[in-house]
């Protein structure tokens, strides 16, 4: 389809690159909503309206600016609120026969921000354009606050309910280079965006693009727009330039430039007979037939002026979707525009998404040999501890979470056990995946009532038989942060308890993170822990090749 570009410029030269081709697109058509401006200065909506009816003579789509604040900001409010002010602008756009506006507060968004209520004023602003049937550049350009939460949370207001277009302006590059003041979102937030437009199934005008991909777009431009300085006697752009585009992150990163070199080929562009026709010819002679055609489509959509209605946008085949041939047919939940199919997949596919298999790479991929069932697990007689382990335990799971080896986790419980002095008898629960139960029914089987329960995936629990199921004497509930030593400590305790003494509970670390972290991880290992519950098995005795440390 097409981009529309727009040279954010003085409105004369603006209007002179539409005139040459070179521009499709133009917004700052400003306007005011006091008194005063309707008869003094350039800004009157009368300056305004021809100024729109030349740029549309030319088939350049054009947007008025308004906004809360503009008035106040310049002293001249006149005593009026901020959206009474701004209802007038807006009334003064459909007038004129603007086909939208871009609204929102614009680059005065903070002064609303900093009152009482002063967002709520920005979404009354939009709503106001909407029921005026015009299109709604919904702002959240221009940086409105210092605080992520403070402007996500301003950006929901218009991302969840939804905008002819939620931005006025999205910088696609780093704040570094945004001379605007800094956009409020940028290029380092196009991952978290694309990620937002998943979570909430709404689509906000991205999709997700892969690495290679913009690099292959990235140097295929450079070169294309090396060919097109070539041809028309611009200053030459180097193969190093090229290169550095490519990987760039912002100017810093590129090469020096002649600019005094630069700025005079493009007055003496302006000023020649050259337009967008020579352009277009530069391509396809240097060998860039596609977007030589794309850009003589797009002057030809220029002369049909189709996309000049409110809300138009090209679909990837130039085919003009519009608020006249493709309505808003919202009537309330479950009604209008819904993201699905081929788009709702496009949206999704985000590159740092990984597949579920990724998250279980190295678990059970061979049963670990050490371990060996028996048979039923019988009643102790003697003073021991149980250490009873899951049911997908060294088999169809063999590391935990954290990526500790079963078998090392259990030889460290043995050790701890055997430093106290006492027996110890490994059995599987495969009546229960629930770390609680596991320990429980460990606890049922212990001479002494002490039984370490273990999930697979390192959940410890110290048991004994006299508690309820969900009771315990110590639970060890973060198992990333567990170490061999942790399960050491954890088998000299379940020791002590079960002799009887005192008890220095193990040392546990919290991280507040790791559940975010590891939550998807966590529930895939549960998983394969459930599938092998099998509610009539009885525990099973398990033979494990070690010996305790000389």
């Amino acid at each position: 389809g097409g981009v529309l570009t727009q040279c954010a410029v003085e409105e004369a030269v603006n209007l002179r690159l539409g005139f040459k081709g070179l521009t499709s697109y133009a917004e700052t058509l400003s306007v005011y909503g006091t008194a005063g401006s309707f008869i003094d200065g350039d800004d009157t909506p009368w300056s305004k309206a021809f100024l729109a009816s030349a740029y549309a003579s030319r088939g350049v789509k054009i947007r008025f600016t308004s906004g809360t604040g503009s008035e106040a900001l310049m002293g001249h409010s006149e005593g009026r609120s901020m959206l009474y002010l701004e209802a007038r602008c807006l009334l003064v756009t459909r007038g004129a026969g603007s086909q939208g506006v871009q609204n929102g507060s614009i680059s005065c968004v903070a002064l609303p921000e900093s009152l009482p209520g002063g967002v709520r004023a920005i979404l009354a602003e939009n709503l106001l354009a909407a029921m005026l049937n015009l299109e709604v550049a919904a702002g959240n350009d221009a940086l409105a606050s210092h605080s992520d939460m403070r402007k996500t949370a301003k950006l929901m207001c218009q991302f969840i309910p939804g905008a002819d277009f939620v931005h006025s302006g999205y910088s696609s590059m780093p704040r570094y280079d945004n001379m605007f003041g800094g956009g409020c979102f940028d290029a380092t937030e196009l991952d978290d965006y694309a990620v937002l437009q998943r979570d909430m199934q709404i689509d906000a005008g991205l999709h997700p693009v892969r690495e290679d991909e913009v690099a292959a777009v990235r140097e295929r431009a450079g070169r294309a727009i090396a060919a097109v300085y070539e041809r028309l006697g611009f200053p030459s752009i180097t193969e190093a330039e090229i290169e550095a585009a490519v990987i760039a992150m912002d100017s810093r990163d590129m090469p020096d430039r002649d600019l005094a070199a630069d700025l005079a080929a493009a007055d003496d562009f302006l000023a020649g007979p050259a337009t967008v026709l020579d352009v277009i010819r530069a391509l396809d002679e240097a060998g860039y037939p596609d977007v030589a055609e794309r850009l003589l489509e797009l002057g030809r959509q220029r002369v049909l002026g189709d996309y000049l209605q409110p809300s138009a946008i090209f679909d990837e085949n130039f085919r003009v979707l519009s608020g006249i041939n493709d309505a808003n047919d919202y009537r309330g939940p479950g009604s209008g525009y819904r993201l699905q199919g081929e788009r709702w997949a496009r949206v999704q596919d985000i590159p740092r998404a990984r597949p579920p298999a990724d998250y279980l790479q190295g678990q059970g991929g061979e049963p670990i040999r050490r371990l060996t069932e028996l048979g039923t697990a019988e009643k102790g007689r003697v003073r021991e501890v149980v250490v009873a382990v899951g049911p997908a335990y060294g088999r169809e799971l063999t590391e935990t979470i954290g990526g500790l080896p079963h078998d090392a986790v259990l030889a460290e419980i043995l050790s701890g056990i055997a430093e106290e002095g006492l027996p110890a008898r490994v059995v599987k629960v495969h009546q229960s995946g629930d770390c609680a139960y596991i320990g429980y029914a460990g606890a049922q089987l212990s001479g002494s009532g002490v039984a370490i329960g273990l999930q697979s995936r390192g959940t410890t629990v110290i048991h004994r038989a006299d508690l309820a199921p969900l009771n315990n004497l110590e639970l060890f509930s973060q198992a990333p942060n567990l170490t061999l030593e942790s399960y050491r400590q954890i088998g000299r305790n379940a020791a002590r308890y079960a002799r009887g003494q005192k008890v220095q509970p193990v040392p546990v670390k919290v991280d507040n993170w790791v559940r975010l972290r590891l939550i998807v991880k966590t529930m895939l290992l549960h998983r394969r822990e459930l599938e092998q519950v099998d509610g009539q098995r009885p525990p099973t005795e398990i033979y494990f090749d070690w010996e305790p440390d000389e």
